[in-house]
């Protein structure tokens, strides 16, 4: 049994992918015999599933499918149409396969001998017609006429194991497990409630209760039993709703190479249009997230790649007059935080002109002189998601009217994320998306100020501390505490909120730090309640971007709580000029050892999980490839430290790989290892002449052997 639980799962999904293929050739097969084409594929599956075996250990699996390739060689070299026969014995030989396969997943063992499949498949032997015979049922055991599950003719259980959703009903579910969360929170207020009558109960009991009343002895005992009830009903709908939650929620998961990989050809398109050279680099678009994010970022990232190539990357003339390559780069990535998704649009273009969006600024009447003066050159950069706003002078069918900023953060912002923006002149520009791993629910702390809740979101909260007089201290006549040896600005939520004075508010107390990408603050309130899951409603047309808002939500005790954007009150803070220590850009790291980096090409996901994770875990940074095609294109415009590959690959094969790579004079001295699964003499003479540096076989397959090959090449 294959003992990793995430091989095993991708074990399984692609057995079950590669036998349904076997299959549908031989079907194709049985149907035009002479059909080259289908024979080469039923081969080439074969072959696949037995380096997959291999590469896992699954030995039994691995020789069954050896001896299918072999009756299938003995068949081509004959030069004839295969005969009805040998059809019928490859058909009985996936399902052998398939039943290795079911025992590697399950542990249970294949109740066949593998003599007998060597010889049903060489037609030394019949097979028995009919399912494999199964337990015959004791004298007086009830017989089932039917059954749930239908028996292939290799005598094994056919389950259902997927079934097609459609997005509607998937997101409808999810609607009701998110209101499942608010019902969640009025429970747990119920159970306070029912705190409270005992706490008064104790009370009132103390002063009147006679001591020979068995009524009000049997109410007390009622109370107790309903609180116990009540308790138990809370944890258990608690436990229910957080997995059916979870479940729907992995359900809905799909990666970013969804949407990712309409942008290489669009940015090509583009850039011939622009007449520059633009090479896209694409990271992390195996981190998933849900269908909802995949769908609605889209449309941002598409304007955010136009604007870097047509405002960002210079032409290759520019480039080259200022010492750059004359091809620019666009760098694309996600990557998944604890509580939170970032995708980074960075470019290595011309960077924003300050001194040209203030004049912009200023021409479109968007802030006066005083106030641009007042800025700092990050909150300048900020303004280019003002709608009206535009740098170029002019428009086309690319940009230019200053309205696309401004709707990539509208719509950032109504996926309850934030958006930022860091740029150097003539170094270029790096635009970061936060966006929430789930839209359904959001974690928050509940606090008051002056009698009113308010809900801040966890991810953007550093520290909830004490503060005291003797702690606040002034810079310039704003009130400053001191966090891990930082100067931190502290601001009263109702000054941020602009909620009426209150004569008795206290100068300390009760300080909320949020910390964001540019800066902190420390923000004091009247009290903290609690830490709660909620619903997040987002606010009505007419309330559509209320600044410090993020939306509503619905408490437990039926009160409509805010939910406030903790980025508007750091952007609020500094519009009141208070002293809000800003981060500066960290310096640069201390000389740092870089990853050798390997650009892997299988086709197999198993095998390709596999030895990418051996060769993190041995310090390598791995960019994987689904075939040659795709591993050169990943290779041009990079940087790599040496080429690993399999050589059986669909749509260019590891050979042809090296071919190219070793065509291109810049790749002279690039190491390239071969990895091949049928180890035939002629493959390793051709790869030999064609310039790879070693060549080894799956064979019993070592990984040491890679790692020390690697470390002799690098």
């Amino acid at each position: 049994m294959i003992d990793d639980p995430d091989l095993r799962q991708m074990f399984k999904a692609e057995c079950e992918e590669r036998l349904h293929n076997l299959e549908q050739h031989l079907l194709h097969l049985e149907k035009q015999p002479a059909l080259t084409a289908s024979m080469d594929e039923v081969f080439r599956e074969a072959h696949s599933l037995k380096g997959l075996a291999r590469m896992l250990g699954v030995s039994n699996m691995e020789k069954v499918a050896h001896h299918f390739e072999t009756v299938l060689k003995a068949s081509q070299h004959t030069g004839q149409p295969l005969e009805v026969g040998v059809i019928e014995r490859l058909y009985h030989g996936v399902d052998d396969l398939r039943g290795l396969a079911e025992a590697a997943l399950t542990d249970i063992p294949y109740n066949k001998d593998i003599a007998l499949i060597f010889a049903e498949l060489a037609g030394t032997a019949a097979r028995a017609s009919g399912p494999l015979p199964v337990n015959q049922p004791e004298p007086g055991e009830e017989v089932l006429t039917e059954s749930t599950e239908a028996y292939t003719s290799g005598g094994h259980t056919s389950k259902i194991d997927t079934i097609r959703v459609g997005t509607q009903q998937l997101d409808s579910l999810m609607t009701h497990v998110s209101e499942l969360t608010v019902n969640k929170n009025r429970l747990a207020q119920r159970l306070h409630d029912v705190n409270d009558i005992i706490f008064l109960w104790d009370e009132w009991k103390q002063q009147h209760y006679p001591t020979n009343s068995p009524d009000l002895a049997a109410i007390e005992t009622r109370l107790q039993t309903l609180r116990s009830q009540l308790h138990e009903d809370s944890n258990r709908f608690d436990y229910l709703n957080t997995e059916i939650g979870f479940g729907i929620r992995s359900i809905r998961l799909l990666p970013f190479s969804t949407t990712f990989n309409l942008f290489p050809r669009m940015v090509r398109d583009i850039a011939k249009q622009q007449h520059k050279q633009v090479n896209l680099l694409i990271e992390g678009d195996d981190t998933v997230a849900d269908k909802r994010v995949i769908e609605e970022i889209k449309d941002p990232l598409i304007h955010l790649l136009r604007n870097a190539i047509d405002h960002a990357i210079e032409s290759p003339q520019q480039r080259q007059a200022q010492g750059k390559p004359t091809v620019g780069t666009i760098r694309l990535s996600a990557r998944q935080t604890p509580s939170t998704i970032v995708i980074v649009v960075k470019d290595d273009g011309a960077g924003l002109d300050v001194a040209k969006i203030k004049a912009r600024a200023l021409q479109h009447k968007l802030y006066s002189a005083d106030e641009l003066a007042a800025m700092s050159d990050r909150q300048i950069q900020d303004l280019i998601f003002s709608q009206g706003l535009s740098t170029t002078d002019q428009i086309n069918d690319i940009s230019g009217r200053g309205l696309g900023m401004a709707i990539v953060r509208s719509k950032v912002e109504q996926l309850k994320g934030h958006i930022e923006i860091d740029s150097s002149p003539g170094q270029g520009t790096s635009i970061h998306i936060v966006l929430p791993i789930t839209l359904a629910t959001t974690k928050v702390i509940l606090v008051e100020q002056q009698k009113h809740y308010y809900a801040l979101p966890m991810e953007a909260i550093e520290l909830i501390r004490s503060v005291s007089a003797e702690q606040l201290f002034n810079i310039d006549g704003y009130q400053t505490l001191l966090q891990e040896n930082q100067a931190v600005s502290v601001a009263h939520l109702s000054d941020l909120l602009e909620l009426p004075d209150v004569p008795t508010k206290k100068q300390y107390g009760l300080a909320v730090i949020i910390a964001v990408k540019y800066g902190r603050i420390a923000v004091l309130v009247d009290r903290l309640l609690d830490e709660q899951e909620i619903l997040l409603k987002p606010l009505g047309g007419l309330l559509k971007r209320v600044r410090n808002i993020s939306g509503v939500t619905v408490l437990g005790n039926g009160e409509v709580c805010i939910v406030l954007n903790p980025y508007d009150l750091v952007r609020t803070a500094y519009g009141k000029k208070t002293a809000i220590t800003i981060k500066a850009d960290p310096a640069p790291p201390a000389q740092q050892t870089v990853k050798p980096h390997i650009l892997y090409a299988e086709d197999s996901i198993t095998a390709r999980t596999q030895i990418k994770r051996v060769l993190e875990k041995a310090g390598y940074a791995v960019t994987a490839a689904v075939d040659g095609r795709d591993a050169y294109e990943k290779l041009v415009g990079n940087t790599f430290t040496a080429v690993v590959s399999d050589v059986t690959m669909p749509n260019m094969d590891g050979l042809a790989l090296t071919e190219k790579i070793r065509s291109q004079t810049r790749y002279k001295n690039l190491p390239i290892i071969l990895l091949s699964a049928m180890d035939k003499p002629n493959d390793r003479q051709r790869a030999l002449e064609l310039g790879v540096n070693a060549y080894l076989s799956k064979g019993a397959f070592d990984h040491r052997l890679l790692l020390d090959t690697l470390k002799t090449l690098i």
